[in-house]
């Protein structure tokens, strides 16, 4: 990914609008999901209880809320203004007191500014941009005492109707990088950890008009195209059934753990 598809304002930009339909962490069908991969952490040996724990990428407060329901105190931070709004409201309506969220880059400015180097626990990151640099996994890797988390893209991300648009454009709709990356970049520093991948799904659905913007914005922040609008409602057009677009992502992900040195 070049740096220009990477820009913080397109990534801002795109989960400000992304957060209208994100997951809600306390939706029975995503907590169960959550709360296997939790008990994948700690079958690893990631203690929970009473821990002090980063999330990095929280948006909607996904892994924070509920892992605030074990730990002593959870903090996530997301670079979108609207997922924390939607993070606070659920912690107010969960009755959640020891979890708070910031909104912030993932950055060495942002995380010397709030002090967060080497202040917690356990640091978590679950399919977040933030983290994918060489940079982005050692400054995970300095803000946790004990443990680092790391859940992110495998090698498949399948989507017949975003296919079909990034195709139209002259692109190739894959998984972003993720963990075989991340792997090679702690290899790079000396941390030896074993990759566990497994399947997972979601879905989405809205109009045809709210489908095209969802498109348009994986466009942008994922490719150099410049998005066709015309052409996507065209596409969304024909999957859509009276009005509505429903669309599924079959992916494969991976879940890492190490203790941070």
């Amino acid at each position: 990914m070049t740096a220009q598809m990477n820009t913080p304002e397109k990534q801002k930009k795109f989960w400000e609008k992304m957060a209208e339909k994100y997951p809600l962490p306390f939706d029975k069908k995503h907590l169960n999901k959550t709360q296997k991969i939790i008990s994948m952490a700690e079958d690893r040996g990631v203690q929970l209880d009473g821990a002090t724990i980063l999330d990095i990428g929280c948006g909607t407060g996904v892994y924070t809320l509920p892992l605030a329901q074990r730990a002593a105190q959870v903090t996530g931070l997301d670079l979108s203004a609207e997922m924390i709004v939607r993070f606070k409201k659920e912690q107010q309506e969960h009755d959640i007191e020891n979890a708070a969220a910031i909104q912030m880059p993932w950055s060495d400015a942002a995380v010397n500014e709030h002090q967060l180097e080497n202040a917690f626990d356990i640091v978590w990151a679950a399919m977040t941009p933030a983290v994918r640099s060489p940079e982005d996994v050692a400054r995970m890797n300095r803000c946790a005492r004990n443990w680092c988390v790391y859940i992110g893209w495998g090698g498949v991300r399948d989507n017949p109707f975003l296919q079909e648009v990034f195709q139209a454009h002259g692109q190739t709709f894959g998984p972003p990088p993720g963990a075989k990356a991340v792997q090679k970049h702690l290899a790079a520093m000396g941390i030896s950890t074993e990759l566990e991948l497994f399947r997972d799904h979601w879905e989405w659905q809205g109009t045809e008009e709210e489908a095209v913007t969802h498109a348009e914005g994986m466009l942008r922040t994922q490719s150099e195209a410049e998005p066709n609008l015309d052409l996507i409602r065209e596409i969304a057009a024909r999957f859509s059934k009276d009005g509505t677009v429903t669309h599924r992502t079959d992916v494969e992900k991976g879940i890492m753990t190490w203790q941070a040195i």
